[in-house]
């Protein structure tokens, strides 16, 4: 039988969470993740190990949000709940419609639970919802119930939690728990380096990928991402924006340059004439410059760019091109490396 929480303190918290009068919004937010509402958090979660999604704005710096990070951090280690990993999901959208995937040595701690946070900096509302981890790449399931809230400020939501765990009903066994937040980050290689743009591109077939629509809205990674998770059809009309470029630069015959198909497969693209795809890579700047080195760059810095580049579908190699052209905007940076590619086209040609 769960504790009796008494009037008092249940207006006591409704007082300090600060609703502003608004519960449907948080609904909506549960139902933007496909999540049901949950009267408690699991009751395992001070016995057991958890997981941290965390989820900020794009070109957000860390001096923004990271003393909330600490704040929540310092609060799950004096109540005991054991967070071994935090998760940014800005560094797990390195590649095109794709969530890149936890490293397998987090999964094989076995974490039980998952905790999403999200905020913007001091000053903006806070979310936060617990909820128990499928142990898949997804999290959790269509319908999972997750305890949730979403504040004006994180001291609200922390002083809830602080009298829910002080109950009968959490048993704590987490004696050694993390202090500081800990950051993981994915497992990814780039492959290899070519400082250059095929002189003969033109004389193959290169595909470009249009962005799926739908990505935004699976669940998981893409679905807690800050940008589609604060407004869906934002997000949704940039995709459309970006999938009119790609058409554009598809239609545009002297590119050789086509969207791809997906009914076949890249041997039988390889079969069509296809040598090239052209991809992107988007990730902070100090991750890029270890993934492509490039001289006579400026210092890098936390904010997130785009750099595109030609993937060789016969072989590992990735074609970056001769200067380094990688932009915050994703539009801006597909032009700089079309520029590339035009270049090195009309030199071969003279």
């Amino acid at each position: 039988m769960r504790p009796f929480i008494p009037k008092c303190i249940f207006f006591l918290l409704c007082f300090i969470i600060g609703y502003q009068g608004n519960a449907q919004s948080l609904d909506d937010l549960l139902d933007r993740l496909d999540l049901n509402q949950a009267l408690y958090p699991p009751e395992d979660i001070l016995s057991t190990k958890s997981l941290v999604l965390l989820s900020v704005p794009e070109d957000s710096q860390s001096s923004e949000w990271q003393i909330l990070v600490d704040e929540l951090e310092e609060f799950f280690a004096s109540v005991g709940l054991d967070a071994i990993a935090w998760l940014d999901t800005r560094a797990y959208q390195i590649q095109h419609n794709i969530a890149e995937p936890i490293p397998e040595f987090i999964l094989e701690r076995e974490p039980k639970n998952v905790v999403l946070v999200q905020f913007k900096d001091e000053d903006s509302p806070v979310f936060v919802a617990i909820g128990k981890f499928n142990g898949e790449q997804t999290l959790w399931n269509k319908g999972d119930a997750f305890w949730a809230r979403q504040s004006v400020n994180l001291e609200g939501i922390i002083s809830e939690l602080a009298l829910l765990f002080r109950t009968d009903q959490f048993y704590q066994d987490n004696l050694l728990v993390n202090e500081n937040p800990e950051f993981f980050y994915p497992e990814f290689e780039f492959g290899l380096i070519a400082k250059s743009v095929p002189p003969r591109m033109r004389e193959f077939k290169t595909y470009i990928e249009p962005f799926n629509s739908t990505y935004p809205e699976e669940i998981g990674l893409p679905k807690f991402m800050y940008e589609p998770f604060s407004d869906l059809n934002a997000t949704k009309q940039e995709i459309r924006e970006r999938n009119y470029r790609v058409e554009a630069v598809a239609t545009d015959t002297l590119n050789a340059i086509f969207v791809r198909d997906y009914t076949k497969t890249i041997q039988e693209l390889r079969r069509d004439g296809f040598q090239y795809a052209l991809k992107y890579v988007r990730a902070s700047e100090k991750s890029l410059f270890e993934w492509i080195p490039f001289e006579n760059r400026p210092k890098p810095t936390e904010k997130i760019v785009y750099k595109f580049f030609l993937d060789d579908l016969r072989n590992n190699n990735n074609y970056v091109g001769k200067t380094w052209d990688a932009d915050e905007n994703w539009n801006t940076a597909l032009t700089n490396f079309l520029a590339q590619i035009e270049a090195v086209v009309q030199e071969n040609a003279n």
